[in-house]
């Protein structure tokens, strides 16, 4: 028992020393960073259903504003529903569909500014033809 209290012990230790060095780096550096949750819904389900389809749109996007993908993988779902992971200098982005339900699950991360971010979402709505959808936006 007093082996496990001194890894507890330990554990917190580590967090404390660890959020006094994150906090140092706030005030020393300032790092753009946003992370969007963006649910699409009523969207076209032809386009969430195959990963060929869905990787062509993404890819569109993200060539409109100069993002080449350095890592990439689309994953067709049996009998339907796609997984997205692309991966382009300054954005991490993953995708999944449920055509059934004529909607998708995106979440990007970016280490660019946040108007580019936003502009990409809006692109991503219109290239999905989504008539519904909720956005969530975090600074970090």
């Amino acid at each position: 028992m007093n082996e496990q209290a001194k890894t507890v012990k330990d554990l917190k230790a580590y967090r404390t020393i660890r959020s006094i060095q994150s906090l140092k780096l706030k005030k020393d550096r300032k790092i753009n960073r946003v992370h969007v949750i963006l649910d699409l819904y009523k969207c076209d389900e032809k386009l969430l259903a195959k990963a060929t389809l869905l990787e062509q749109k993404v890819k569109k996007v993200l060539s409109q504003f100069s993002l080449e993908p350095k890592i990439e993988t689309f994953y067709q779902f049996q009998p339907f529903g796609v997984t997205a992971i692309v991966c382009a200098q300054g954005l991490q982005f993953t995708m999944h569909t449920w055509p059934e339900y004529k909607s998708a699950a995106l979440d990007l991360y970016s280490f660019g500014d946040r108007k580019r971010i936003m502009q990409i979402c809006d692109q991503l709505k219109i290239g999905f033809k989504s008539d519904e959808y909720e956005m969530k936006v975090r600074k970090r």
